[in-house]
């Protein structure tokens, strides 16, 4: 077995890992949200009336990446991500095919970490389940 040597890593992440806010409302947003490599560091906040779905980038575009999502309304916030994305909690990890999706949490919210293969979900607040 290796040792670990301090600062070592392997993804490295931006020095600034939180770079701004995002809000979807029903102004001029949409339900449907394209997550971009570059907004890594992002809080999304999501004030949008129904089901709204952040698309995250391709895993091989997410490495080293960081996402933040936060639900201000009782309504779905859906994260897309192919077949990458894995989630942990009080049943364990799993892969997921699909979607993670909190279900009408105001205050739900969930960090996404991207290694270049995988997103891993950090679920928070709420109830977050998953589909394959």
């Amino acid at each position: 077995m290796t040792t670990r040597v301090q600062g070592q890593r392997d993804v490295a992440l931006t020095s600034l890992p939180f770079r701004g806010i995002a809000i979807n409302d029903d102004t001029n947003n949409t339900t449907s949200v394209t997550v971009y490599a570059s907004d890594s560091g992002i809080l999304f906040i999501n004030k949008k009336t129904g089901t709204t779905t952040y698309t995250l980038p391709a895993a091989s575009d997410g490495k080293g990446k960081v996402f933040y999502f936060f639900s201000y309304v009782a309504e779905n916030l859906v994260i897309a991500g192919a077949s990458s994305i894995l989630v942990g909690g009080t049943s364990g990890a799993a892969i997921v095919g699909a979607t993670i999706t909190l279900t009408g949490a105001i205050g739900g919210w969930a960090a996404v970490v991207g290694d270049g293969t995988n997103y891993f979900v950090f679920p928070g607040v709420g109830t977050w389940t998953y589909s394959t």
